[in-house]
């Protein structure tokens, strides 16, 4: 019987070591095909898979044993109140199913992405010896040398994976290329540490990651990330001044180097013409950010608006200067930075707690190295490797936006310092009938219905993104029956993503316009299949409002179906107008709910309120093509012959001259006192203006009636 239990005992402990060996590995580089998402998604899942099971083998090992050990600290207290600040703010969040599980809504800002972040900080920070630490780094510096082996070769254009989607120079398998250069960036002290203190032959890996950051900061130096490195160099060697019996002072000069370089380009930003265009990267101006998460606080002050649900916020309080830019139609996901967006998504107390955290690492981490007196050099040069590391990223929370790989070295960093600092370990023995007995009992057995409820959850959901973008697949492809059984699947998988449903509603009204061309089934077959249709279009609609009511996308196609229906469906264009009402509720500086409310009236011939959206729409936006061209269509109805060849006559020069013609046959019907489109037959708008881009629809077919798809002004390029 003990030797059954020292076997268990052993096979779980393993079982925690590999999940985490494991996950330090393959997160980095880990990505999928079969996803909307090919990144954050699968790594999400990858994560979820992997630290639930490292979980469940210690709790088992917990309970074969009869005791269990904690590393009992300060930072230990912080790391829960930040997740309690999250669990809550979940709980009220505005979109509430994309704050628990992600996907459509950042996946790495989600209640299941933290809860496998966090669990990973648990399992290692109470579980890993200094040895196991430094595998776990050494795992992570290949990891993120492949990563940027990878990252390079796309910069150059040697696509080596065969997937459409990776033939794109900003594709890598971290994230943007902002994020790959960062995850690099973290690991420089690292492998400057280990450079310093490996054997011969493990040096050779060291020196090759160093060269592949340096490298890879030449080709892509963006501004915020010279000063991560600044800071980065900079408290490396002032922590080694002030231990200089760690090392030769003559590796120095590593640190050295990169100080300088991060100078150099910080002072002078030196164009160098040799080196392959990088993509910029667009994001929010700090100045625009900071007003939104005033205005978003002023409604949830306490604990935001929910994890991931920043569009919904972006959308209610952007200033209308975005109107006016090329980039103008689109909701951003995330603020400027990580900082900046938490403030958003989970309030004073989200922020401040993530601010105490970052702080107290820092503290007591550079307290432990200048303070302590341990004589174990080794263990010293590591815990400079990781403080600098940690204040890298605290730093880069305040430039830049983080995704799951960013957070979950954070995080991964962050227990590593506690397991090494803190050695105030207190073993917990489970006597038979002791209340710390029931409790603990009670508590596994929670977990692990919770746990193993995620887990089948994920799988589910899994399997129905694979069919989602089979569809997506089909569909372009033109397969429309095909498609669509596929897109039902997938629905019925996963019956809580409001964005299937979405998608469903197109995908039923573009068969319904394709049963009207099909003459091989008689009339009254084609008007059964086409009430069908009309039927299951509305329906699927109405699942996706119900399911994310505020979801400005789910309004918006909503109101185009019905808009769509109008003359087929009784009160179509009023269930339309209330959609768009709806809408501009949510979004309410965005023309194109004016442009597309307008053309309802305009479509019912009430030209007063039609003129008036329009005009509104104009407002919002100078010299907005669709809204012109309907604008001049509306006053030609009034018999205002003379405004409208003024309105058409701003239009003409805004089009390319494919378009400009018909522009310019209508100006010839309304200078001869003839009705606008007269001899030009059915028309579409000049831009074909799109609905705005929403982030969750990623891969997704374009929403009916397929118009102009922009971003906003108001943004910076990270350069």
């Amino acid at each position: 019987m003990v030797k059954e239990q020292s076997f268990t005992i052993t096979l779980c402990d393993n079982i925690v070591k590999v999940s985490i060996y494991s996950l330090a590995f393959l997160l980095p580089i880990f990505f999928a095909p079969w996803s909307s998402d090919a990144l954050d998604f699968n790594k999400q899942a990858l994560l979820t898979l992997l630290s639930f099971l490292g979980l469940f083998a210690w709790m088992l090992k917990t309970l074969v044993s009869g005791k269990f050990s904690l590393n009992v600290n300060k930072i230990h207290i912080v790391v829960g109140a930040l997740f309690l600040v999250y669990l809550v703010s979940t709980v009220f969040s505005v979109m509430r199913y994309g704050s628990v599980w992600g996907w459509p809504q950042p996946t790495s800002e989600s209640l299941l992405s933290i809860i496998g972040i966090f669990i990973v900080y648990f399992l290692v920070s109470n579980n890993f010896s200094k040895k196991e630490i430094q595998q776990l780094l050494i795992l992570l510096v290949i990891s993120g040398s492949l990563a940027v082996l990878y990252g390079l070769f796309q910069i150059f254009g040697w696509y080596v994976i065969p997937f459409s989607f990776a033939k794109n120079i900003a594709f890598n398998t971290v994230g943007q290329v902002g994020s790959l250069i960062l995850f690099a960036v973290l690991l420089l002290p690292l492998s400057i540490v280990f450079l310093v203190t490996s054997k011969k032959y493990l040096r050779l890996l060291f020196v090759v990651n160093i060269a592949l950051t340096f490298i890879l900061l030449l080709l892509v130096g963006y501004t915020f990330i010279w000063w991560v490195v600044l800071v980065d160099s900079a408290l490396i060697v002032i922590l080694g001044i002030i231990k200089r019996n760690l090392f030769d002072g003559r590796w120095m000069f590593l640190p050295m180097l990169f100080l300088v370089l991060s100078l150099f380009f910080i002072v002078l930003n030196p164009q160098i013409k040799w080196i392959p265009q990088t993509p910029g990267e667009i994001y929010l101006s700090v100045k625009s950010n900071i007003a939104i998460d005033s205005k978003t606080l002023k409604d949830s002050p306490i604990f935001g608006s929910g994890p991931g649900t920043f569009s919904y916020n972006f959308a209610k309080y952007k200033d209308q200067i975005f109107n006016q830019g090329p980039l103008w139609n689109i909701n951003f996901t995330t603020g400027s930075s990580k900082m900046l967006t938490t403030v958003a998504t989970t309030g004073i107390l989200g922020f401040a707690a993530l601010l105490v955290l970052m702080a107290s690492a820092l503290f007591y981490g550079v307290k432990y190295f200048i303070v302590s007196q341990s004589q174990d050099k080794e263990e010293n040069l590591l815990i400079l490797g990781i403080v600098t590391a940690l204040t890298a990223e605290s730093l880069a929370y305040f430039l830049y936006n983080a995704n799951l790989t960013l957070d979950f070295v954070y995080f991964t960093f962050l227990a590593m310092l506690v397991a090494l600092i803190f050695n105030n370990e207190k073993t917990y023995t489970l006597k038979p009938s002791s209340l710390l007995t029931l409790i603990t009992t009670f508590a596994f057995t929670l977990i692990f219905i919770f746990g193993l409820g995620f887990l089948l959850l994920e799988g589910q959901r899994y399997a129905a993104e694979a069919r989602y973008v089979r569809a997506i697949k089909l569909l372009q492809k033109s397969q429309g029956e095909t498609g669509l059984k596929a897109l039902e699947q997938a629905a019925n998988a996963n019956p809580a993503v409001d964005l299937y449903f979405r998608q469903l509603a197109q995908v039923y009204f573009a068969n319904m316009g394709a049963e009207l061309q099909n003459n091989k089934d008689s009339e009254d077959e084609k008007s059964k299949k086409i009430q069908i249709l009309v039927s299951n279009a509305l329906n699927a609609s109405k699942i996706a409002v119900d399911l994310s009511p505020n979801n400005i996308a789910n309004w918006s196609a909503r109101g185009n179906v019905y808009q769509n229906l109008i003359g087929l469906v009784e009160n179509a264009d009023t269930e339309a107008v209330t959609s768009y009402n709806k809408a501009m509720e949510l979004d309410p500086i965005n023309p194109y709910y004016f442009l597309q409310r307008g053309a309802v009236y305009y479509q019912k011939k009430d030209y007063k309120k039609a003129e008036t959206d329009f005009e509104q729409a104009l407002t919002l936006r100078f010299n907005y093509p669709d809204a012109l061209y309907f604008l001049g269509l509306t006053l030609d109805s009034q018999n205002q012959k003379d405004k409208a060849v003024d309105t058409f006559s701003k239009l003409l020069p805004l089009l390319p001259p494919d378009q400009a013609q018909n522009i310019q046959k209508i100006l010839d019907n309304l200078k001869a006192g003839k009705q606008a489109l007269e001899g030009l037959g059915p028309q579409q708008p000049p831009t074909a203006d799109q609905p705005p881009t929403n982030p969750s629809d990623s891969g997704a077919l374009p929403a009916l009636p397929a118009k102009d798809n922009k971003t906003n002004k108001t943004t910076e390029t990270k350069k």
